[in-house]
């Protein structure tokens, strides 16, 4: 095999942004050769990618984003993977006076002028010590870590509450940049996690933060843990021009939405769906079609979002799980959308639910 070009490798505006990764934050990928991205490995010609000791990381986060138009997705920062023998480079970003730090009180975020109040790392120090901080990820080589202040008795208590405000997450999200929402949801879901298992599932034993906050280690028996994620299947239904929504209990009259449900154990998103629409509502549907996701900091879900084909129209309605579900048409759905009408309310454009309707509705 003769010599290799990395343009035969990746299209021409790929490479552009490769080569421009192969300098991102201070050299992460280098090769032995010192920075760059291609090493000629031998007679095999098999190109190399090595990374550096300190984190493999760089800022590929317009590389590995699509279009997914939801809101706590497509994050600005490149995750960081530290292994457990790499605290050092943790350690080392936390050092760094040019890294910001956004607290959160129990999960709700430090808004000041309407943004996220990043602060300089210099303010960890008023901070309590023994307060999780966690490192979200790089961008532009700038490392960007949150803090857990729910110790304090009250948001108007917690640290830096007179610079603004501790705002409910839900009412931050109509008013924040879709990339400061996709930070904040990170670090909202990690602290949320942190809440709930702060003790060993194997021994009960406490567990500490390790790999700057992505995983968990017992100090009893060294059992690891990870960050739970539960994955949840939601649906829109649609046969001849109209969709399926229903009202579950917990929302108020004329609220209607998009069934959804957790994946259960040994199912697919896809059985999932299917099963949810025939329990919830007593409509079998066909033809599921995977649309896209969102990772939902609320609950620590990634929810899974679906269009698919019912084979007619009649309800059995569980009123143990809704409240209502009947079809609605979509010149009505877009007149909603649209705002010329108010004869009924769908969620909110920060949710994957008004995002299937908008794809269907007006693609």
């Amino acid at each position: 095999m003769g010599q290799w070009r990395a343009g035969d490798l990746f299209p021409g505006a790929v490479l552009r942004r490769l080569r421009k990764l192969a300098f991102c934050a201070d050299h992460f990928i280098h090769t032995p050769q010192g920075p760059g991205l291609f090493h000629r490995r031998g007679p095999d010609d098999q190109q190399r990618v090595t990374l550096a000791q300190g984190a493999r990381a760089c800022d590929k986060a317009v590389m590995l984003h699509g279009t997914n138009p939801n809101w706590f997705a497509n994050s600005p920062l490149s995750r960081v993977n530290i292994e457990k023998d790499q605290e050092a480079f943790f350690k080392a970003r936390l050092a760094e006076p040019k890294s910001l730090l956004i607290p959160l009180w129990r999960g709700d975020p430090l808004i000041a002028d309407g943004k996220p109040a990043f602060l300089s790392i210099e303010a960890l120090s008023q901070f309590p010590k023994n307060a999780d901080v966690i490192l979200l990820g790089l961008k532009e080589g700038r490392a960007y870590f949150a803090v857990d202040v729910s110790a304090a008795a009250s948001a108007e208590t917690a640290p830096f509450a007179e610079i603004g405000e501790y705002l409910q997450l839900r009412m931050a999200a109509g008013v924040l940049s879709p990339d400061d929402l996709a930070i904040i949801g990170q670090a909202r879901w990690f602290f949320e996690w942190r809440r709930k298992h702060r003790f060993c599932a194997a021994c009960g034993g406490e567990t500490r933060l390790e790999a700057g906050g992505a995983k968990s280690r017992c100090l009893a028996c060294e059992e690891e843990h990870f960050p739970r994620i539960n994955p949840v299947a939601i649906v829109l239904a649609i046969h001849d021009g109209a969709c399926l929504l229903g009202r579950g209990h917990q929302f108020p009259p004329g609220f209607v939405s998009a069934l959804a449900g957790f994946v259960e154990a040994g199912e697919t998103p896809e059985e999932c769906a299917r099963r949810e629409l025939f329990e919830e509502a007593g409509v079998v549907i066909d033809d599921v079609r995977y649309q896209f996701s969102q990772p939902w900091p609320f609950t620590c879900s990634l929810m899974m979002g679906f269009l698919a084909e019912a084979e007619g129209r009649d309800l059995t309605v569980d009123t143990e799980e809704l409240a209502e579900a009947r079809w609605f048409d979509k010149t009505d759905v877009q007149a909603v959308l649209n705002g010329e009408t108010r004869d009924f309310n769908v969620p909110p454009k920060f949710t994957i639910a008004r995002q299937l309707l908008e794809r269907w509705a007006r693609p």
